[in-house]
């Protein structure tokens, strides 16, 4: 399980049921790096480094704004999300080259300005179904989940002489 830290910024209330939007921090590894100093990624990283992702949760615990949550999602529904985003795009360039050599010429069209053009519409258009799908996954099973909520953190701690 892949997890990470989360905010709660604001609470509403939809159809009885109260939603959350929880936000968290999007980190480079370049922040760990001894060398981010001598380095143009790590200048780079740190322009980039302020980003924050809202996520959107169904929540039954009572919770209050500033409370703290555990976000995690499993491993091998990363990895399966990674796969269609990389994966799927690439195949389908490779296999519209290799149709769309045999083919085209057959239609008359004999350029590779053509097989170019039906490569690169054909890997959009795989583009756009892995997007379409992993956003209509929404609440599935590429979404992270709230795994624990932490107690709201208390600044005044009162210590009891004995």
């Amino acid at each position: 399980m892949i997890e990470e830290i989360g905010v709660i910024c604001s609470i509403e209330q939809h159809n009885n049921q109260q939603v959350v939007m929880v936000e968290t921090q999007i980190k480079s590894t370049c922040g760990s790096c001894e060398a981010q100093s001598n380095c143009g990624t790590g200048a780079i990283a740190k322009v980039f480094a302020s980003k924050r992702e809202m996520l959107r949760f169904q929540l039954n615990e009572l919770v209050e704004v500033g409370q703290k949550v555990s976000l995690g999602i499993p491993e091998e529904n990363l990895l399966k999300a990674s796969a269609m985003v990389y994966c799927l795009p690439l195949f389908a360039l490779v296999l519209s080259a290799l149709v769309g050599q045999s083919i085209l010429p057959l239609v008359g069209l004999m350029a590779e300005g053509w097989l170019i053009l039906l490569s690169a519409i054909s890997t959009y258009l795989t583009f756009r179904f892995v997007r379409r799908f992993l956003s209509s996954a929404d609440q599935g099973d590429f979404y992270p989940r709230i795994i624990k909520v932490f107690p709201l953190e208390i600044d005044n701690i009162q210590i009891k002489q004995v």
